[in-house]
């Protein structure tokens, strides 16, 4: 049972948990973690799992004794032997728990103690893993959207898939999609895992992302600052933008330039483009600008 989740955890509830503290934890992690709101949806998945196990009383009971709620994985009849919950045996009879498995896989029942237990000599289907890869993006890739086709080697397959990963516009960093049936094959006939391939966007030397904002910054002289100006700013769409800077501007001061931003890949519309202001000092002074600045100075 190594490497079983921690349904419990998953949730945020005690193990004493109620039905409705299970059920109103369930509601608030769902919540919080919809795809369609921008949650991570292995994080959705996993949440909706442990919710249907510990919402039901009997996988509950299962999961707390054996930890998995499937009657398939549980030793033997859950419950007792022939339905009747009478019959004590001596595990230990049986030998290890990977003897055990070795048997069924065989089609050999399991031996021991006196018992025949016959599973029918039939292995069951399993469901293949589920693989990751990723797919590098330029900054423009992620910004514009593209089309990329990627061949990749998948565990367990003969042959190489090639994929067209159609990447939306405004995508970002981590962002992943799931290809249902192109994982690890399964086992017995079981169905194939899933492929999640993730976008990592390589840096920009002028923009940065935060969701679907882009960030950039711009500098501006000290006088410009003090006295007010405007400047203009390349934008990540291939356009400028004149922006005012308002007199007395500080340094680190943020511009925004409503729409600017990259695409939003759920809903409508764009981000924002964030302008961070650099004032730098002046650090080479002639005469008239150090003159200028000590009568500013003395004032």
């Amino acid at each position: 049972m190594a490497n079983k989740p921690d349904y419990y955890k998953t949730l945020g509830v005690s193990k004493t948990a109620t039905a409705d503290e299970i059920k109103k934890a369930y509601r608030k992690a769902a919540r919080e973690n919809h795809p369609d709101a921008g949650g991570d949806e292995e994080r959705f998945k996993d949440i909706n799992e442990a919710y249907e196990v510990l919402s039901d009383d009997k996988k509950r009971q299962l999961y707390d004794q054996y930890g998995t709620a499937d009657q398939n994985q549980v030793p033997f009849n859950w419950g007792g032997f022939g339905g009747g919950g009478g019959t004590t045996v001596n595990f230990s009879d049986f030998g290890s728990w990977q003897d055990i498995l070795d048997q069924v896989l065989r089609g050999e029942g399991v031996m021991g103690n006196g018992f025949n237990f016959d599973f029918g000599g039939t292995p069951q289907p399993r469901k293949g893993k589920d693989t990751t890869a990723d797919l590098q993006l330029t900054f423009d890739e992620a910004f514009n959207g593209t089309t990329k086709r990627v061949t990749l080697r998948i565990p367990g397959r003969d042959d190489s898939i090639t994929l067209d990963v159609k990447v939306p516009a405004g995508a970002n960093d981590g962002d992943r999609q799931r290809f249902r049936g192109q994982g690890v094959p399964g086992t017995n006939g079981g169905a194939a895992g899933d492929l999640i391939i993730t976008m990592r966007v390589a840096p920009n030397g002028r923009f940065s992302r935060k969701g679907a904002d882009v960030l950039t910054t711009a500098q501006v002289s000290m006088a410009d600052a003090a006295l007010g100006t405007s400047i203009v700013v390349p934008a990540p769409d291939g356009t400028k933008v004149r922006v005012k800077v308002p007199a007395g501007t500080q340094p680190g001061t943020v511009l925004s330039v409503k729409g600017k931003g990259a695409p939003r890949v759920k809903g409508s519309g764009n981000g924002n483009l964030m302008i961070t202001l650099d004032i730098p000092v002046p650090t080479n002074l002639n005469d008239v600008q150090r003159k200028a600045l000590e009568d500013f100075r003395n004032a």
